[in-house]
C-alpha cells in the first residue's frame, strides 16, 4: 500500500490512470462524482500545510508600536471552506460502458485524462460475457422492456446453441472482411492479418473477434464475445438474434465487461475500495501495466478502409 506523508504530497500523486468495476444501473457520470467525492474527503482529512501568517502592529501611534506574528483566519478552513473541493479534480474515462453494464472500466485522473485520450483512440478489444434468457423476447431486447413473444425452448441443446454461436462468429467475421471489399481467401487479407489485429477504420462499426457460449443452464446462458467498438444495444441484439437462430426467443438480462486491453477484474477497485490509499495503489499497478504493453496507447494493428 502507497504510504501517505500530507495531504499535498497524496495531491501530486493523483495524475494517472485507475481501474475500477463499475456497478450496473449506476452511469459512469455518478462513478466518477463518486470517486472526486472521497478524495476530496480523505485528502481534506489528512495533515495540510500550517496555516499561513500575517504581520499585526498594534499600540499607540504617539508611542512604541509592537508587531505581531499572528495566525491568517483568511487561510483557515473554517473560513475559506475545504483545501480540496471538485474543481481541483479532471477525470475522464477511457472506453464507455452504459447504463446497465458492468465491469471494468478505466479513468483517468488530472495528468491521466491524456492517456485515457490516447487508450481511447487506440481502441483496445474489450471482452463481455453477455447474459441471456431463453423464452421471451422484449421490445428493446433486455430485461427491462415489454414482453412481445414467449417461445418454448425445450429441444435447445448445448450442442445446437454452439453450432449456431460458432456460425454467427464466422458470419461476423465474414462481414467485417465484406465491408473492406477484401476476401477472406485472399492473400490481401492474409498479409493484412498477419500485420496485426484488423481494426475498422470508421470507429463507430463494431467488430466481434470472437464469441462463444461459456454456460448453458436452460434457461439461463452466457455468451463470451471479445469485440471492439460495441455497445449496449449491439450486445442486446446478438442475444436476439441467438434466440431467432434457434428458432425460439430470448432476450439480454445483464452485461459484464470483464477485460479492456490488459486490464482485467483482478485489477479493478470495488466500490468500497475507492477511497484515496488504494487508488493511489491502483494507480501504480495501472502504470506499470501501462510500461509494461505500450501498445494500448500507441496501437499500430491494421485498419481496415
Amino acid at each position: 500500500m502507497v504510504k501517505i506523508k500530507n495531504a499535498a504530497t497524496a495531491f501530486k500523486a493523483l495524475n494517472g490512470v485507475i481501474c475500477v468495476y463499475k456497478p450496473p444501473c449506476v452511469g459512469i457520470p455518478k462513478v466518477q462524482h463518486r470517486i472526486v467525492t472521497s478524495l476530496c474527503r480523505d485528502l481534506n482529512n489528512l495533515p495540510d500545510r500550517p496555516l499561513e501568517q500575517r504581520l499585526e502592529i498594534v499600540g499607540a501611534t504617539n508611542e512604541s508600536m509592537q508587531v505581531k506574528i499572528v495566525p491568517n483566519y483568511a487561510d483557515d478552513p473554517l473560513v475559506c471552506g475545504p483545501r480540496y473541493i471538485h474543481d481541483d479534480f479532471k477525470c475522464s474515462w477511457a472506453t464507455h460502458l452504459g447504463l446497465f453494464s458492468s465491469g471494468v472500466l478505466l479513468l483517468g485522473l488530472n495528468e491521466g485524462t491524456k492517456l485515457t485520450y490516447h487508450i481511447n483512440v487506440g481502441r483496445p478489444t474489450r471482452a463481455f460475457k453477455v447474459h441471456g434468457q431463453l423464452g421471451k423476447a422484449t421490445d428493446t431486447y433486455f430485461w427491462n422492456g415489454k414482453t412481445v413473444e414467449r417461445t418454448t425452448y425445450k429441444h435447445i441443446t448445448r450442442e445446437k446453441i454452439d453450432r449456431v454461436v460458432a456460425h454467427m462468429q464466422a458470419a461476423h467475421q465474414r462481414t467485417m472482411y465484406q465491408l473492406s471489399g477484401l476476401h477472406m481467401e485472399s492473400e490481401t487479407t492474409y498479409e493484412l492479418a498477419s500485420k496485426g489485429l484488423i481494426r475498422p477504420a470508421n470507429s463507430k462499426l463494431p467488430v466481434i473477434y470472437g464469441l462463444k457460449c461459456v454456460h448453458f443452464k436452460p434457461p439461463n446462458f452466457t455468451l463470451e464475445v471479445q469485440s471492439i467498438n460495441e455497445y449496449d444495444k449491439y450486445l442486446w441484439t446478438l442475444v436476439h438474434d441467438l434466440g431467432v437462430q434457434l428458432k425460439a426467443s430470448a432476450y439480454c438480462t445483464g452485461v459484464q465487461c470483464i477485460r479492456q486491453g490488459k486490464f482485467t477484474l483482478d485489477h479493478a477497485l470495488l466500490r468500497k475500495h475507492w477511497k484515496l490509499e488504494h487508488i493511489l495503489d491502483n494507480m501504480d499497478q495501472c502504470r506499470q501495466v501501462l510500461e509494461e504493453n505500450e501498445a494500448l496507447l500507441n496501437q499500430r494493428s491494421t485498419h481496415l478502409n
